[in-house]
């Protein structure tokens, strides 16, 4: 069976699950991480401290719902976000605003991790990241609870069905180009490779290392090695992306006129221009939302055209 019927019976095989969701005529219970969370049907005054959730809750016209967010918001939702209140760090959100804004819902992924305990007792709090190994399936669940929270399930299938159909173009575009990749992320001057899920699960993008080797459920997350440029430059990467992670978070981004000077400029990629310097915020602030993978879509198939 080729990928891109796999691909296809995929999506339709989850297409009726209920992802961890159990429907009531007032409440929606969920479960993670072996408890069951009960949340109010179509939640007015919500916080969510994961982008991509507030950019899902956006293309469903639910955004005016959404109370407050962190303060460092992506270009892309800047808008938007004017209209709602700080909730504080991406990492250490401020419990004290949050409290006072009495939500029936938040939303976090594992960078609020350390404040989930403090968030709990204020509102049902839901983790919307995505650790699925299947990167699509991932987008796939939250989309469809989020839909099912607000009453927009209809609204968010159908985003899900175009934004499938764009993923699988944009993967036999990406496979067809037989273009070996090297994601790398740039923190404080130096490199290491990074385990894109939307470019090496979802475009399935050839790669120029090997994969990392799977670890055990459970297993403690293993940060990647940094990589200097003699080695970028042995792996002979066709194409790189860059997602400057200084730059995200305010501290001094990458000089992007140093890498001329550096071994990354004898690589294939360099020579043919497809050395892709990411949107910071976009990559590592956000993700996995129905507007921010489409945009992510977008700049990746950009360095196959070239």
């Amino acid at each position: 069976m080729n990928k891109a019927v796999l691909f296809s019976l995929l999506a339709l095989a989850t297409a009726g699950c209920s992802h961890d969701a159990r429907q009531s005529s007032t409440t929606l219970n969920v479960t993670q991480a072996g408890q069951q969370i009960a949340v109010t049907r179509d939640p007015q005054r919500i916080v969510t401290l994961d982008y991509g959730s507030y950019d899902t809750l956006i293309a469903l016209n639910a955004g005016e719902r959404v109370l407050a967010v962190p303060g460092n918001v992506p270009p892309y939702l800047a808008d938007k976000a004017g209209q709602t209140q700080d909730a504080g760090n991406l990492k250490t959100p401020d419990i004290d605003a949050i409290a006072a804004l009495k939500p029936d819902l938040i939303l976090i992924t594992g960078r609020q991790s350390e404040s989930r305990q403090a968030l709990q007792p204020l509102a049902p709090t839901l983790d919307m990241g995505i650790t699925d190994a299947d990167y699509f399936a991932g987008i796939t669940h939250n989309a469809r609870l989020l839909g099912q929270l607000v009453g927009k399930s209809a609204e968010a299938q159908q985003a899900l069905t175009k934004l499938q159909g764009k993923a699988e173009k944009a993967r036999q575009q990406v496979a067809a180009s037989g273009q070996r990749t090297l994601v790398l992320t740039h923190n404080d001057g130096r490199f290491a490779p990074t385990e894109q899920a939307l470019i090496y699960s979802l475009l399935q993008a050839p790669r120029a290392l090997p994969a990392p080797t799977p670890q055990p459920a459970g297993a403690p997350r293993q940060r990647p090695q940094p990589l200097d440029g003699d080695a970028i430059a042995a792996a002979r990467p066709d194409v790189i992306f860059i997602i400057d992670r200084s730059a995200a978070i305010g501290a001094t981004p990458l000089d992007v006129a140093t890498l001329a000077s550096s071994p990354l400029a004898s690589t294939p990629a360099a020579q043919a221009k497809r050395v892709v310097y990411l949107d910071p915020a976009l990559w590592y602030l956000s993700g996995g939302g129905l507007q921010s993978v489409d945009l992510q879509i977008d700049q990746v198939l950009a360095a196959y055209r070239r």
